[in-house]
């Protein structure tokens, strides 16, 4: 499981039938730097990650990110030729005892 920052999304008019009215999206993981001092903040990885959205995501959000089995245990994605799933919404993450800035990465 990882957070990740919603940059876009992907249409493919051909496509398996399975995956026919599935939305999918293209995440940036990211990653927190620890600074001295304790908290931390988000920083960028430079990949980018399609997945499956079961939730309703939208550009510039931060998720949270399932990959490999644990994406086809979602409900709904069980027969699905998927690696990833966007499974929530992240409202506030917190190192050290402080809250990380939401809004600037990605």
């Amino acid at each position: 499981m990882f957070l990740a920052r919603v940059q876009g999304q992907v249409v493919a008019s051909q496509k398996d039938s399975s995956m026919a009215g599935k939305k999918l999206l293209i995440v940036e993981p990211l990653k927190v730097n620890y600074p001295e001092g304790g908290g931390g903040e988000f920083e960028v990885t430079g990949r980018a990650i399609v997945a499956v959205d079961r939730i309703g995501a939208g550009e510039g959000q931060l998720v949270l990110i399932v990959q490999g089995s644990s994406a086809r245990m979602t409900e709904g994605c069980k027969e699905l030729p998927i690696d990833a799933v966007v499974v929530g919404l992240v409202d506030e993450a917190m190192v050290g005892g402080k809250t990380l800035d939401l809004s600037g990465v990605g």
